[in-house]
Order: structure tokens, then C-alpha cells, then sequence
């Protein structure tokens, strides 16, 4: 069994090491979220440009 000075650190190190692997996992999907939603944001501009102009005619 683990004590003492070195638990606390084992343990101290853990729970960093879990902590960064949560925030790159959320940060990849946020990445990812937004590169969908600027894709999709522009797709929809695209159809309105064009629908705009059949309207005009």
C-alpha cells in the first residue's frame, strides 16, 4: 500500500493527468462543433445567394 508523501503525490498526478485528457477531449469538440457550424453557416449562405437571385429576376 502506497503512503504518505508518495500517495499524495501518485495520486496528485492522476487526477492532472485525467483533468488534461478531459479538456483536450472537450476541446476537440468544440473544434470540431464550430468547423460544422461555420461549415453549415456558409452552406445556407450559399443557398441564399442563390435563391436571392432567382427571386430578383
Amino acid at each position: 500500500m502506497i503512503r504518505g508523501w508518495t500517495a499524495v503525490i501518485v495520486f496528485t498526478t492522476l487526477a492532472v493527468v485525467m483533468m488534461v485528457g478531459v479538456n483536450v477531449r472537450m476541446w476537440r469538440r468544440m473544434k470540431a462543433a464550430t468547423a460544422a457550424a461555420k461549415a453549415e453557416a456558409e452552406r445556407e449562405e450559399r443557398q441564399n445567394d442563390g435563391s436571392s437571385d432567382l427571386r430578383s429576376a
